[in-house]
C-alpha cells in the first residue's frame, strides 16, 4: 500500500499588484491580470496528467481565480477535476503597514525596516494597529502594540495546514494553490528550514513545486521546486535583478547521452561565462560534452572533489561582489555534492536527504549583487511535471 502523499504547490498567476510592483500581503484588493489568467490556464494544461484527489486554495481572490483556471483546464482534458476547498491557512503573509506600497518606496523610504525584512526575516516585526499621531503611518517604527512577527506567524500557519491536511490524505495527491510567501513557508516547515532562511527560496507566478510525505510524522522530500518551463521559460526569470552570479548545477551523468543532450538544449541560448566541474571522470566528461555543444566560448575549470565546497564558495564570494552584470556559471558535480551545497544554502544539515536531486535536471542558484545570501531559483528543472 502506497502511503506517500504528494502535494503539488502552485503560486497564483500574475496579479495587478505584481504587475505594478506593489506589496499585497494578505489584503484582497489584488486580482489576476489577463496574463495571470492565461498562465494559470497553461499551468492547468501541464498538470492535467496528474490524478488529483483534492484541491485546496487560499481564500484570497488572486489564488481562487488561479485555482479556477487550473481546474477548468484540467477538466477540458481529463473531463473532471477535484472539488476545490478553501483554507484560511493558505493565506499570504500579513504585512498590513505595507499593503499597496511599492517595492521601491519601501526599499528607499523605509530602509531600516526593509533591511530587517530582507536580512533578518525571523526578527522582522509589524502590527495591525497604527499610531494616528505619528507623522508616517507606513513605518514599522510607528506601529503600536500588539506587535507580531509576520514570518514566524506564517511558518506557524503553514504548520497548521500540514497538521490538518496530511492525516486526511495518506497516499493521495493534493493540488494546493496559494502565494509565494506561503509556499516558501510550506516548503520550509515540511523539510525543516528555519525562518531566517525565508528569502532563500524563489517562487515565480504559476511556478510549480512538489513535496512528498511518507507519513504525517515524517519529514517531507522536496521533489521539484519552482518549475516554469510550462510557461515558455527555459530558465526562471531572475526576481532579484540581472546582476551577481548565477550557477546552473547539473548532476554528473556522462553515460546518459539523453540527459546530456536535454541539458545542452536548455542552455543553448544562455550565455555561459565559465564551467566548473568536480574531479572525477564522470563530471569531467559531462562538462566537456556540454561545453563542446555550446555555441559560445566558455572558460572551463576543474577542481578536486575534497575541496569542491570550499572552492565553490570562494568563487561565489568573489564573483557576487565584483560583477556589475550577470555572470553565469555551469557546475557539473555528483548528486551528493549538489545536495550538500543546496543544504548549506538552505540552512539544512549537510547530510540531510530532504532534497531529491535528479539526474538530467538543472538546479539554479542566484547570488544577487544586492544581497549577501543566495537564492534557490529552481530545483530539478527538466521541462516535465509529473
Amino acid at each position: 500500500m502506497n502511503n506517500t502523499t504528494r502535494v503539488i504547490l502552485v503560486r497564483h498567476g500574475q496579479s495587478i499588484y505584481n504587475e505594478r510592483g506593489l506589496y499585497q500581503g494578505c489584503c484582497d484588493d489584488s486580482f489576476l491580470t489577463e496574463k495571470g489568467r492565461l498562465t494559470a490556464y497553461q499551468t492547468g494544461i501541464s498538470l492535467s496528467s496528474i490524478p488529483f484527489d483534492a484541491a485546496y486554495s487560499s481564500p484570497l481572490q488572486r489564488a481562487r481565480e488561479t485555482a479556477s483556471e487550473i481546474l477548468s483546464a484540467i477538466a477540458t482534458i481529463a473531463d473532471k477535476h477535484p472539488e476545490l476547498h478553501i483554507n484560511n491557512n493558505l493565506k499570504e503573509i500579513d504585512l498590513p503597514a505595507w499593503n499597496g506600497l511599492s517595492f521601491k518606496y519601501v526599499r528607499e523610504h523605509l530602509a531600516e525596516d526593509y533591511r530587517c525584512w530582507r536580512e533578518r526575516p525571523h526578527e522582522f516585526q509589524m502590527a495591525a494597529e497604527f499610531d494616528d499621531n505619528s507623522p508616517s503611518n507606513n513605518s514599522v517604527l510607528t506601529l503600536v502594540k500588539p506587535q507580531n512577527f509576520p514570518v514566524q506567524n506564517l511558518y506557524q500557519q503553514a504548520q497548521k495546514f500540514w497538521e490538518e491536511i496530511l492525516p486526511k490524505y495518506a497516499g493521495k495527491t493534493i493540488l494546493t494553490v496559494t502565494h509565494g510567501g506561503t509556499i516558501k513557508a510550506l516548503i520550509s516547515t515540511a523539510i525543516g528550514m528555519k525562518c531566517q532562511d525565508f528569502h532563500t527560496l524563489q517562487q515565480s507566478n504559476c511556478g510549480v513545486s512538489i513535496l512528498s510525505f511518507s507519513g504525517a510524522e515524517h519529514p517531507a522530500t522536496l521533489e521539484t521546486m519552482n518549475l516554469t518551463n510550462h510557461l515558455g521559460e527555459v530558465l526562471p526569470k531572475l526576481k532579484e535583478g540581472k546582476q551577481g552570479l548565477r550557477l546552473l548545477l547539473v548532476p554528473a551523468d556522462s553515460k546518459n547521452d539523453i540527459y546530456t543532450d536535454n541539458i545542452a538544449k536548455k542552455i543553448q541560448q544562455t550565455a555561459i561565462d565559465f564551467c566548473l566541474n568536480s574531479e572525477g571522470e564522470n563530471s569531467a566528461k559531462m562538462a566537456e560534452k556540454l561545453i563542446e555543444s555550446h555555441p559560445k566560448p566558455t572558460v572551463k575549470l576543474s577542481i578536486s572533489t575534497e575541496r569542491f565546497m570550499q572552492t565553490w564558495h570562494q568563487t561565489i564570494s568573489g564573483r557576487s561582489r565584483q560583477s556589475p552584470s550577470l555572470c553565469t556559471g555551469l557546475v557539473v558535480a555528483e548528486i551528493g555534492e549538489i545536495r550538500a551545497a543546496l543544504n548549506q544554502v538552505l540552512g539544512l544539515p549537510i547530510q540531510q536527504q530532504s532534497l531529491r536531486i535528479k539526474s538530467g535536471t538543472i538546479n539554479i542558484l542566484h547570488y544577487p549583487a544586492s544581497a549577501e545570501y543566495p537564492v534557490l531559483q529552481a530545483m530539478n528543472l527538466s521541462g516535465e511535471i509529473s
